[in-house]
């Protein structure tokens, strides 16, 4: 019977700690949307963030006072939590959603609040061994959905909503058996024997800024598989552009670093709990301690050595800080449950506040800095984020190195059903990497002439506010296009949930793929083709002052029909003076091909036909392009710049083409899906 209720608890713990992973990245998703499309009208969304707000505040007040007894607390948050997870996946309206996600966000946290006091008092029910395990299972199942939907993990996605009602009843069983309300009463207390000497360590107000530091500092980080495989060459590698190549990774590269953390979290609450806590007590702590200390250094590093770096060793030295900084941070949280007291309400509901007001004005501050001093995601996760959390820790910690503190029950004998659902989770994601092994089948390239497109994507955010890139694919897939450029690309960023938006696309059309950022790696342009990418690189574009956004530019070479095509693809950027000395260096940069036959150059111009940028475009004596939209329409062919109605208004995307290269038909594809039309030229 205890076995069983000892399922039962890490189920859900399990459950909850994947919909709060999920649901947070998700919230940021919504949150992007509204900014992205609203920038300049705040009274759009004031309405929906006035009702968040006082559903959050309604929720904190009804736990934090009396309102709702102790017996019912759990009972009654676990199913708050099941009714606003279902509700989220079958509500797609954008203000709607984003208020429902908020409120599920908010709930989750309080349940984790509510579940450490529980815990605190009847550990003979749910120790915190259960806990720490429900949640490395419970970032499987996340990890679990990243790969069958290529990275994506929307509440929405239709292929959620089968786990959703299944997890959803496996909670609503597993809190019944839980936390009804005569079983909460029968619990007995839970009797800690102080060791003579002993120093009971009660949790401070500088832990929540701490336990926000890791939170931030895994999602956008270590425990964000899509942002560390933008730092490898682990996608080159199965796209063939790395000549000699000693790795051929049959996935994405994403999917390596999925099973990595998966693997060495689990491993290190093994390592954890049967070796390191049977350890002195002194030891432990030196431990923990040297881990942490370790694991920022080679994040800091980092900055250094793998920022510019792009072979085999960035993977080699992402593998190992991964490896140390999962185990450090798996075992300073084993030590903080173990040797903390979470026995006060009024200080862990004070913490709630303060760890949410933190993440708050850290994901403001990520925005500010990514986009006006462009720094790297990995900068600013490690500068920002890491470095607080860590001194803290320090802060906190090296006075307690000599005193022995009063320590809980530690399980050193791992229990059969954490065994088995440690091995469950591990079985269930490597078989899903085999089944996206076998279903990465590229189209075979046609015999004819190509069709190309370009598309600035806007990062999938629709001017409906719709986040969705099943739309977007589908609508590519009506043109049948051989070679996309793609614009306003996101990699493992925070703002578009972590999704390897070139991956997820190029799988959802069977393409190949490479992925060309800009100012961080993390965002910049993409090529897709049918034909395999024999060569490509990333030409940085010059600015004419330093303060704009850099722009980049991506040259591509393909066999088609047995002759190569060279394919430049870019997004200009928005400041004229900038483009006045982009649009000429990307001419010379054209004109060093041998022979000006079979080119393309597509993308974002961020210039209209009748502006001195496009009069530069056959500056070159050798070099006249045909803009092949012009060439084969009369009207105004505008892709951007849409007003009220959705419609466009001015022509800022092109296709331009060598003389050789006679273009058949030239279209424009409008919609919701993007602040941009798609450009679609048949040659």
């Amino acid at each position: 019977m205890k076995n069983n209720k000892e399922i039962y608890a890490i189920l859900l713990i399990t459950i909850i700690s994947y919909f709060f992973i999920e649901t947070g990245s998700n919230l940021v998703v919504h949150f992007s949307a509204y900014i992205f499309n609203h920038t300049s009208d705040i009274s759009h969304f004031l309405p929906g963030g006035i009702i968040t707000l006082i559903l959050v505040v309604v929720e904190l007040i009804a736990f934090m006072s009396k309102k709702i007894e102790r017996k019912y607390r759990l009972f009654v948050i676990v199913f708050v939590i099941m009714g606003l997870r279902i509700a989220s996946q079958f509500i797609i309206i954008p203000d709607v959603i984003f208020v429902l996600k908020f409120t599920l966000f908010f709930a989750t946290l309080i349940f984790f609040i509510e579940i450490l006091l529980f815990i605190e008092l009847h550990d003979s029910v749910i120790d915190y061994s259960m806990f720490l395990c429900g949640m490395i299972v419970g970032i499987g199942i996340q990890f679990f959905f990243y790969m069958i939907n290529i990275s994506l993990s929307l509440t929405t996605d239709p292929i959620k909503i089968i786990p959703t009602i299944v997890l959803s009843a496996i909670l609503a069983w597993s809190n019944l058996i839980l936390f009804s309300p005569k079983k909460f009463e029968s619990y007995p207390l839970t009797e800690i024997a102080d060791a003579k000497g002993s120093v009971k360590k009660q949790m401070t107000l500088l832990h929540p800024i701490i336990f926000a530091s890791l939170f931030l500092f895994s999602i956008l980080w270590i425990l964000n598989p899509m942002a560390l495989s933008a730092y490898d060459v682990l996608n080159l590698s199965y796209n063939g552009l790395i000549p000699y190549s000693v790795v051929n990774y049959p996935s994405y590269g994403y999917t390596y670093y999925l099973i990595l953390i998966l693997i060495v979290g689990v491993f290190s609450y093994f390592l954890v709990h049967k070796k390191l806590f049977s350890m002195d007590q002194k030891k432990v702590k030196e431990i923990v301690l040297s881990s942490i200390g370790i694991s920022f250094i080679l994040n800091f590093l980092a900055i250094w050595i793998i920022e510019n770096d792009f072979t085999f060793f960035s993977t080699f030295y992402i593998t190992m800080l991964s490896i140390i900084t999962v185990f450090s941070l798996v075992a300073y949280i084993s030590y903080l449950f173990y040797f903390y007291s979470f026995s006060s309400k009024r200080k862990l509901y004070e913490g709630l506040v303060i760890f949410f007001i933190f993440i708050l004005f850290d994901i403001v501050l990520q925005q500010l800095i990514l986009w006006d001093y462009r720094f790297s995601v990995m900068i600013n996760s490690v500068i920002i984020v890491a470095a607080i959390g860590t001194c803290l820790i320090f802060l906190t910690e090296l006075q307690n190195i000599n005193v022995r503190l009063t320590q809980k029950n530690i399980k050193l004998n791992l229990t059969k059903p954490v065994k088995i659902l440690f091995i469950i989770i591990v079985a269930i994601n490597i078989g899903a990497l085999g089944i996206i092994i076998t279903a990465r089948i590229p189209e075979t390239e046609k015999k004819t002439s190509p069709t190309i497109m370009t598309w600035n994507l806007h990062n999938g955010f629709g001017v409906d506010d719709v986040f969705d890139f099943d739309r977007i694919a589908e609508e590519i897939k009506e043109y049948d296009p051989d070679i996309i450029g793609l614009n306003e690309v996101d990699f493992g960023a925070l703002k578009t949930s972590f999704v390897d938006i070139t991956s997820y696309l190029a799988h959802k059309l069977n393409m190949y793929y490479y992925y060309g950022y800009t100012f961080y790696k993390h965002y910049g342009n993409a090529i897709l083709s049918k034909y395999p990418i024999r060569v490509a690189e990333i030409i940085e574009l010059p600015q004419a002052k330093q303060s704009t956004e850099p722009r980049s530019m991506i040259r591509a070479k393909f066999e088609i029909n047995s002759e190569i095509w060279t394919i430049f693809i870019t997004h200009l950027s928005t400041s004229k003076d900038d483009r006045l000395v982009q649009v000429p260096y990307i001419v010379a940069e054209i004109d060093k091909e041998i022979d000006f036959e079979r080119i393309c150059w597509l993308g974002d111009f961020n210039f209209d036909p009748n502006s001195k940028e496009y009069s530069l475009i056959d500056t070159s004596s050798d070099l006249r392009f045909i803009d092949t939209y012009r060439y084969l329409n009369k009207d105004f062919g505008y892709t951007g710049n849409f007003d009220d109605y959705y419609r466009p208004q001015r022509r800022i995307d092109y296709i331009m083409c060598s003389p050789d290269l006679i273009p058949k038909s030239s279209v424009i594809h409008c919609s919701l899906a993007s602040d941009h039309c798609a450009l679609i030229t048949k040659f």
